[in-house]
Formats: structure tokens, sequence, C-alpha cells
């Protein structure tokens, strides 16, 4: 991952540290509240004022962690937060193929590797992040149709990704002898990869 952090990542994993936060605050209010409720009656008045505000701040913490609920649902949906869905990606590939009728599509995914996490910051320590590569290589007519398909991949694949690189060609086919119509038609081609990212509590946190 390169030092600059692409800004839907960022947003991604801004939504999952305050909650994670949050939720770390609040279940330590509550354990500690819990542990002093058995002290004697003098000492809970004494410190009936600091338990109070300390209460308060839980709340307000944990009106944070509603506020912010929708969102990490939606990104729990989307399997930006927990296991990536590589079967919608594929599937996505697949169809939207078949719908532009594109003779050719090869593509690959690489095994989930853990980030670096000397390039997110300390604030995140809490997230752990992980990468696929999946690379793509295609046949077409004309860009339209590479358009169609990463606009569909970002539409309805299931993730979280950027478009690392994406070479187009003309397709040389003086060598070709047996050629069929619709090869003959797609007179270009494009290799692309793409990053997927997928964020999960950090196991040693």
């Amino acid at each position: 991952m390169h030092k600059y952090i692409n800004p839907a990542i960022r947003k991604a994993l801004i939504s999952f540290a305050v909650v994670l936060v949050t939720m770390i605050v609040v279940v330590s209010v509550s354990d500690m509240y819990k542990w002093n409720a058995g002290d004697e009656d003098t000492r809970a008045k004494r410190e009936m004022r600091k338990w109070r505000n300390k209460i308060d701040e839980a709340n307000r913490n944990n009106q944070i962690l509603v506020d912010h609920e929708d969102k990490f649902k939606v990104l729990q949906k989307n399997a930006v937060i927990g296991n990536e869905n590589r079967l919608s990606w594929v599937e996505v590939v697949q169809k939207t193929a078949e719908s532009r009728n594109m003779s050719s599509v090869k593509y690959d995914i690489t095994s989930q590797l853990l980030q670096d996490k000397k390039e997110l910051g300390d604030k995140y320590a809490g997230i752990d992040v992980f990468k696929s590569v999946m690379s793509i290589d295609m046949r077409f007519m004309h860009e339209g149709d590479l358009f169609v398909m990463m606009n569909a991949l970002k539409k309805e694949a299931k993730g979280l990704f950027t478009i690392d690189k994406c070479d187009i060609e003309l397709v040389n086919k003086t060598n070709n002898f047996e050629i069929d119509k619709q090869n003959a038609a797609e007179n270009m081609r494009a290799y692309c990869e793409l990053s997927w990212y997928t964020l999960k509590k950090a196991v040693s946190s």
C-alpha cells in the first residue's frame, strides 16, 4: 500500500475506527462502574459525581456509536468490513462480459495479504487492512466497454477497490489465420489490475 491513502479507503477506515474506539470506551466504563457498585455507600456518595461524569461520557460515546451504526452496517453489507466477497467480483465480471458480448475475458485473483501498518498511522492501530489483487484481461470493440466493466464493478461488486493500472492496446490480427466474426470485431485489448481492500479489527488489539 502506498503512503497516500485513497479517499474511499480513508473514509472506511475512519468509520471503522470511530465505532471500534467507542465500543471499547463504552465497555470499559461499564465494567468500571460495575466494579465500584459494590463499594461502601460513603465511597459511592463521595465519587458519585465522578461516576456521573463518566456515565455521561459513556452515553455520549454510545450516541456516537448509534450515529455511525448505519454507516458501519453499510460497510459490512458491502464487504468492506469483514470477509471479502470474491464471488461477487467474479459474477459482475462474467455478467458484464456477457451483456457486452465480450468473447474473451480472463481474470485472476491473488491471495489476500495483510498490509503494513506503518503506512496507516497510529490512529488506525486497531484496524488490519487486507488487500487482494485482481487482474482482468479482456478484448472488446471500443473503449466504452472497458468503462462499463469498471463502473459495473464499482456499483455492483461487494467491496472497495482501486484501479492500479489499465493498459489498452490495439489487437494485431495479421497473424491470425482462423478468426470468427466476433473476435474480428473486438480489435482492442485491456489488461487491468485492481486492488480490493478489506478492513478487520486487529487481532492484537
